[in-house]
């Protein structure tokens, strides 16, 4: 997902800094691995939200504590996805062998444990214990929304158990960014509450057209191949939209087919044929539609802007 970041460039490259800090590391092999997560490093769209929530509320960047909260969140985020990886047992990310491919399970947990470590060292450094609680709440969630998921391993999944998921492993983490950004600008807890939501809503979103993607996307910028949630078996949206509204007989087809090869062409079909993007992109829009009344209901400023391009960008990316 591209985003302007004229806007963004002073704060996000203090972010930049503090992380590249935490990747200068001691001894050859945490070294080596140090410089190969850092290479694959994503588009910083948590540490964004982060500092223009904070920016948009009037945060005039004393202290540095956005672009600290800025380097904990992408932290985090590094770290749940190594811990994802050797969860899934997964070879490959983005296209690239992941670290516990390469270098094994172990190597992939200690090297996100020194990520989250570093994530919540950078939380202490603002001295608001407040700060380090929305960490480790955002820990819990996602390590509850990460068991669900174990539990329902070898089920099907409803649509609610769907959106449970992704809530705790996606839209949590977003809820914190945005959450943090109004408590470093000082806004009261109820105030603070509201972009809470804001984070949930747009992290909802965000994982919603995410898996619409994976069945649509088109250009070089997707990052991965399209259909890698359907080769792994994962139960997005669309497949389970489908799986709901298909006929007995497309019903009987489909599982035949999730269960022998996952014929990506074949499963795509009935997608189509069952409104499965479309009703994605619908639920994904409501979900955007109420994080944007958050930003209608604050003065206009050019972070409030930029956080508007963003938010109404979710649906039309394309990675």
């Amino acid at each position: 997902m591209e985003f302007d970041k004229e806007y963004l460039k002073p704060d996000l490259a203090l972010v930049q800094k503090h992380l590249d800090a935490v990747f200068q590391v001691e001894g050859q092999l945490m070294q080596e691995v140090a410089d190969y997560v850092r290479a694959s490093r994503g588009k910083m769209l948590r540490p964004a939200v982060v500092c223009l929530v904070s920016r948009a509320l009037g945060y005039n960047g004393e202290g540095a504590h956005h672009a600290k909260l800025g380097a904990a969140v992408e932290l985090f985020h590094v770290a749940t996805l190594l811990h994802d990886d050797v969860i899934d047992n997964a070879p490959l990310r983005r296209g690239r062998a992941t670290v516990n491919e390469k270098w094994g399970n172990d190597v992939a947990i200690l090297f996100a444990d020194y990520l989250y470590a570093s994530s919540f060292d950078f939380a202490l450094s603002v001295f608001r214990p407040e700060i380090v609680q929305v960490l480790t709440k955002t820990t819990q969630k996602m390590t509850e929304g990460e068991m669900y998921q174990i539990e329902k391993r070898g089920d099907w999944l409803t649509v609610p158990d769907y959106y449970s998921i992704i809530r705790a492993k996606t839209a949590f983490l977003f809820s914190a960014c945005a959450g943090l950004g109004a408590m470093i600008a000082g806004k009261p807890t109820e105030e603070a509450q509201k972009w809470f939501e804001f984070g949930i809503n747009f992290g909802m979103a965000f994982q919603i057209t995410d898996d619409a993607l994976d069945y649509e996307a088109q250009g070089d910028e997707w990052g991965k191949r399209v259909g890698s949630d359907l080769k792994e078996g994962k139960q997005t949206l669309p497949l389970l939209h489908t799986l709901q509204q298909a006929t007995e007989h497309d019903r009987a087809e489909l599982v035949r087919l999730l269960g022998n090869g996952r014929d990506f062409e074949a499963v795509h079909h009935y997608v189509r044929q069952y409104g499965g993007i479309d009703y994605c992109l619908e639920r994904a829009g409501e979900f955007t539609r109420a994080a944007m009344d958050v930003l209608e209901s604050i003065p206009e400023n050019e972070a409030v802007s930029v956080l508007k391009r963003i938010t109404d960008g979710v649906l039309v990316r394309q990675s």
